[in-house]
């Protein structure tokens, strides 16, 4: 049997004093508070991650559809007599149409407190859209009239009728919209107005599409239009000459200028009022032609931001793009950080809104430039 002294000494060999103890409880504390942190901080950048890859996902997957359908725009031109009693020398021709440029140009009409921002554009493809499957569906090659455009207001034309605003209040958004006509919708013949059949003061060159996307969804008949992704910002759409082409055009070098719209504004339209030098010039001369090149940019935020920045009907240019994209010469200094608080970069910087920006060059495969206009 031990004798007291030592089972003393034993005891304290094995047990805690209180400082011991309220140490190690403040240690304990503190790492499980860092641990709690660093949870809550993961937790956050997934979270943001997460909605930044779903949201440009969106905006990718619609910018490369959008580039897809562009490449297959076409306008089946082809050489006639300038007059068809008494002819003189062939002219080019086509049916078809394609137009780009600012939308306050190109789309000026807006409806239902939709506001159009940058560009649009505007094209016939041989996309084979139809409403009636069973009777056009194995004609995949038929021609629509398609376009794409940027458009900012509220999702009441796009949400089903049975959802209030008093259940789900209305969501302002920058939206990117695709306009496509079916095949057999009598509003989408163009021929009927670009053929002569109708009095030359009943069509305005651009009949064959405004009346179709200014148009307001009803119940009884489908849209022309649908959003293919939210929160973007900025389309800038830049017809271009191939890089040959553009060097002669601007004496041999190469910028951010195109000669071939220098305003953005391209029409294929016979007489369409874009620049009288551009329509006296051979090798500028847009005349039911197909632009070779279509530079195609795209600015798109993700969904935390848009929510942060508490979007309504007043804030349509938040980011102030509507007064850019104006000149092409000025592209880079309008869309690029420069430093300063002019650019479109700039400003999304200073606002602290995540962004990326798209950008890719269209090889049109219809496109045939010719330098002659007659022969």
């Amino acid at each position: 049997m031990n004798p007291p002294a030592l089972r003393t000494r034993a005891s304290r060999a094995f047990g805690f004093t209180l400082i011991e103890v309220l140490l190690a409880t403040a240690i304990l504390g503190l790492l499980v508070a860092m641990f709690a942190t660093l949870v809550a901080q993961t937790s956050g950048l997934w979270q943001r991650t997460t909605g930044k890859i779903e949201q440009f996902r969106e905006a990718r997957n619609a910018f490369e559809s959008m580039t897809t359908r562009l490449s297959q725009a076409t306008l089946n031109t082809y050489w006639d007599y300038d007059s068809a009693t008494a002819p003189t020398k062939y002219e080019r021709r086509s049916e078809l149409r394609f137009i780009s440029g600012p939308s306050k140009t190109v789309i000026p009409t807006v409806s239902g407190g939709r506001t159009r921002l940058t560009h649009s554009v505007f094209f016939i493809a041989p996309l084979g859209y139809t409403n009636q499957a069973a009777k056009f569906g194995n004609y995949d090659n038929l021609l629509c009239a398609a376009g794409y455009y940027l458009e900012f207001g509220d999702d009441k034309l796009l949400r089903p009728g049975f959802i209030p605003e008093t259940v789900a209040p209305l969501r302002f958004r920058h939206r990117l919209m695709e306009f496509i006509a079916p095949t057999e919708n009598a509003s989408n013949n163009i021929y009927k107005y670009t053929s002569g059949l109708l009095a030359a003061n009943t069509y305005n060159k651009k009949d064959w599409y405004q009346p179709l996307v200014n148009a307001t969804p009803t119940t009884t008949a489908p849209a022309n239009f649908h959003q293919i992704a939210e929160n973007i910002v900025a389309l800038i759409i830049t017809p271009r000459l191939s890089r040959d082409d553009e060097k002669q055009a601007s004496g041999g070098s190469v910028s951010d200028e195109s000669k071939l719209a220098s305003n953005y504004l391209y029409d294929s339209s016979p007489g369409a009022a874009v620049s009288g030098a551009q329509y006296n010039d051979p090798l500028l001369n847009p005349t039911n032609q197909l632009p070779p090149i279509l530079q195609v940019t795209m600015v798109a935020i993700d969904e935390l931001s848009a929510s942060r920045l508490r979007l309504d009907a007043g804030k349509s240019d938040v980011f102030g793009a509507g007064a850019k994209f104006t000149k092409s010469s000025d592209y880079s200094k309008d869309l690029l950080q420069t430093g300063g608080t002019t650019s479109l970069e700039d400003t999304l910087i200073a606002q602290r809104v995540n962004y990326r920006i798209f950008n890719t060059n269209v090889t049109i495969r219809g496109a045939k430039w010719s330098r002659d206009q007659k022969n």
